[in-house]
């Protein structure tokens, strides 16, 4: 039998996860697609150092591999997880005004996350080939700092534009 204490936590937890249940879903999916993201990149720049000595090309090659990959995982998890959003319910139709309202939002934030990212990414990998750091430490290091740096700002602008609130 259940305490009363215990009963209180597992309602707090019960209502913060229902609360915040889209949120914790867009950063599922972004860890998710960034993780294949980065593996993927890590693959690149090990594999790219050997070909070229060029450190710019290197480092553009690692961050546009590693962004095309995790945007086109990202944009099939979001789709699998919101899809309940701009869908009519009794007739599973499009609600094009829910999903335009969604996309505008979610390019904006979707914006600022990848140019923080990228750019973070892009010069730190220059800076710790430049420190001799092989391209498997460099693409590993660049991308935990920028992921961290874009994942505190998309989650405050994510919050700020209020993503997952639909006008009625």
């Amino acid at each position: 039998m259940k305490s009363i204490t215990q009963k209180k936590i597992n309602g707090f937890f019960t209502n913060a996860y229902e609360k915040y249940y889209s949120t914790i879903s867009l950063n599922k999916n972004l860890l998710i697609s960034g993780s294949a993201g980065f593996l993927i990149s890590i693959i690149v720049a090990h594999y790219f150092a050997e070909i070229s000595f060029n450190l710019v090309v290197n480092s553009a090659v690692t961050v546009i591999t590693g962004f095309l990959s995790y945007k086109i995982i990202f944009a099939i998890l979001f789709h699998t997880d919101n899809k309940r959003n701009y869908t009519k319910r009794l007739t599973g139709k499009i609600n094009f005004i829910a999903l335009r309202q969604i996309l505008i939002k979610m390019m904006f934030a979707s914006t600022i996350f990848d140019a923080v990212n990228n750019i973070t990414r892009f010069l730190l990998i220059i800076q710790l080939l430049k420190l001799e750091y092989s391209a498997i430490e460099a693409a590993t290091l660049s991308s935990l700092v920028a992921s961290v740096l874009s994942y505190a700002i998309i989650n405050i602008i994510v919050k700020y534009i209020h993503l997952f609130a639909l006008r009625k």
